[in-house]
């Protein structure tokens, strides 16, 4: 048990673990649930592993839209691994507790997936951009160090909104470890405050 300090409301400075709202499933549903997500997994792992191999392999499709492709299944990837094994976990042997630093590190990469996935779609809008408005000049303005430049740019915004948003959280009390959600969230973490918090709100539907 956590001390709780004798406050009008209990502040959880440092919660040593989060418990998961999860699905109420019966205890011997648990296995074949467990199987259901882990063929749901491979399958992910599997579709997403042939796209890149492929465009890996084949020269034919080293450009840049096949590029932006391969970095969108890898964000599937950072997705599918973050919440699938989590739940996979909780089927198997019932724990929903998930520790604090595994609870924001699964957020964080929620989030970045989320925020990737638009960043990534919109290089390849402006991929297209190019394509359509530039036909003759396309090959000279997406060259292979502009094509990185943009992939990389893509991940770094994303990576950056995601940072910010978290590193406001730093320091907020927590009246709880209660999280109603089957994974972690910066919204599910943040119901759990104690003080109102108007920045994180506002920065969160800013991003």
């Amino acid at each position: 048990m956590l001390r709780m300090e004798n406050v009008s409301y209990v502040a959880l400075r440092q919660p040593i673990v989060f418990e998961l709202e999860g699905f109420e499933v019966p205890r011997s549903h648990g296995y074949p649930l467990f199987a259901l997500v882990l063929a749901i997994y491979f399958l992910v792992l599997l579709g997403n592993m042939v796209v890149m191999s492929v465009i890996a392999i084949d020269k034919t499709l080293h450009k840049p839209m096949y590029v932006m492709v391969c970095n969108l299944a890898a964000c599937d990837l950072l997705g599918g691994t973050a919440v699938m094994t989590q739940l996979m976990f909780i089927f198997l042997t019932g724990e929903k507790r998930i520790p604090y630093n595994s609870a924001y590190a699964q957020a964080i990469c929620v989030h970045t997936y989320g925020a990737a996935v638009q960043t990534i779609l919109s290089a390849m809008a402006y991929d297209r951009y190019v394509a359509v408005c530039e036909p003759l000049r396309y090959h000279a303005i997406m060259t292979t160090a502009h094509l990185v430049f943009v992939i990389l740019l893509a991940w770094a915004v994303a990576i950056i909104l995601i940072a910010v948003l978290f590193a406001l959280n730093v320091g907020t009390p927590l009246c709880g470890t209660y999280i109603r959600h089957v994974y972690c969230s910066n919204r599910s973490i943040l119901n759990l405050a104690c003080v109102p918090t108007p920045i994180n709100d506002i920065y969160g539907k800013f991003v």
